[in-house]
């Protein structure tokens, strides 16, 4: 089995800093927050629905190497000046956490000190995919194109019309529909 890994902004934690990823925490979906009201000289709520909140990630790091060198290194790599963190997952390439650090590092104490975790928190509560762009050129009207998204999370498209031709479009239809 290979070794866990998270790379910050680019950079593998175990290249750079000596630590080994041993454990890391992400719940499988982010707090839902209740939208509520209460009113007064009415008996309950009124549901506005929900949605979701910010999403914890706990990493748990092992000080294989020279231990203040490598805490040092550590904490510069997700100090809270450095803002939101680009972390990707060696067992999840090419889906990006954004976090940022909150909270306090801690120190396990059943392991001498050797394992620290970190707290961080993603504001957006879902990951982001690699990019995969497809250019088509439509040279017949009418014409159907299908696209699939493998994404997890329904969101918007963002459909972008250029007219590369010397003559202006009479006129243009887009119909969007889906299986809810």
């Amino acid at each position: 089995m290979e070794d866990l890994d998270v790379s910050v902004n680019g950079e593998w934690i175990s290249e750079v800093t000596g630590a080994i990823l041993v454990r890391r925490s992400i719940p499988g979906l982010p707090e839902a927050i209740e939208n509520k009201v209460e009113i007064a000289e009415r008996d309950g709520e009124i549901d506005f629905g929900s949605n979701y909140g910010a999403r914890p990630i706990g990493l748990a790091f092992f000080i294989a190497g020279d231990y203040d060198t490598t805490v040092g290194l550590l904490m510069r790599k997700f100090n809270t000046r450095r803002g939101r963190l680009d972390l990707v997952f060696s067992d999840r390439p090419g889906k990006h956490y954004f976090a940022e650090y909150r909270g306090t590092m801690s120190w396990d104490e059943s392991t001498g000190n050797r394992v620290i975790d970190i707290p961080l928190k993603m504001y957006d509560p879902f990951p982001e995919s690699d990019e995969r762009i497809t250019e088509l050129t439509i040279t017949q009207s009418p014409q159907v194109i299908s696209i699939e998204s493998a994404g997890d999370e329904r969101a918007s498209p963002v459909i972008v019309l250029t007219n590369t031709g010397t003559t202006t479009l009479q006129s243009f239809k887009i119909t969007n529909e889906y299986e809810k």
